[in-house]
């Protein structure tokens, strides 16, 4: 997921909330997998790659009682009837989005009051979100983290480029005259029609990799 990717999906999906600081979270929550799944006092065997995973592990988690938070932003399973997710729509990225936008937007509420600066309140809001309160979040250093996040280079993964690598060349043993015309520095000829003629090509096409946005 690119940059732009992102900040398209978040201001279509999160508008109330800076898409910087929606970034930030999703990268320390679930690392952009939308299928994640965190288990509270447990931790899967492996993270899920596909959506019909992802449904078939919430149901087990929930049917042997676990607490437990999935997709892109973590939603905790308490929050789900309130925001009407399930197993399935949990994975839906713009939906996950959404609804951690509201849960961090209700916890900016609250903070709001008490912090009279808007970054301040921000971080207890960051805190809420963890946690529900806005203590614990700063106590067990996941405010940190989200700020360290949202102010490093590489809160995006970098898009994959289509890059050709060069075929490498063979120099042959060749002596005398023919030695020393290949070791004169001459422009390059276009291809003969000659069967016999040796001829080579190389291409590199390079990509320019998607920047991350800051806090």
């Amino acid at each position: 997921m690119t940059t732009q990717d992102f900040v398209a999906m978040a201001q279509q999906c999160a508008p109330a909330v800076a898409p910087q600081t929606l970034a930030a979270i999703v990268r320390i929550e679930s690392g952009f997998n939308p299928y994640a799944i965190g288990v509270v006092h447990g931790r899967l065997v492996r993270q899920p790659r596909r959506e019909d995973e992802a449904i078939a592990t919430v149901k087990a988690l929930q049917a042997a009682g676990w607490n437990y938070s999935a997709g892109l932003a973590q939603i905790n399973r308490d929050n789900w009837s309130r925001y009407g997710l399930t197993a399935r729509t949990v994975c839906d990225v713009c939906r996950n989005l959404s609804v951690g936008a509201a849960i961090l937007r209700a916890c900016f509420r609250r903070a709001r009051p008490i912090h009279a600066h808007p970054q301040e309140a921000l971080r207890a809001a960051l805190s809420c979100y963890a946690s529900g309160n806005f203590v614990t979040g700063f106590r067990v250093g996941y405010v940190r983290r989200i700020t360290e996040a949202a102010a490093s280079g590489d809160t995006f993964v970098p898009a994959l480029t289509s890059s050709a690598t060069p075929i490498p060349v063979i120099r042959d043993r060749v002596t005398g005259s023919r030695a020393e015309s290949r070791g004169r520095s001459t422009p390059v000829s276009p291809p003969s029609s000659n069967p016999n003629d040796d001829t080579a090509r190389s291409q590199n096409n390079g990509g320019v990799e998607g920047s991350a946005v800051i806090f």
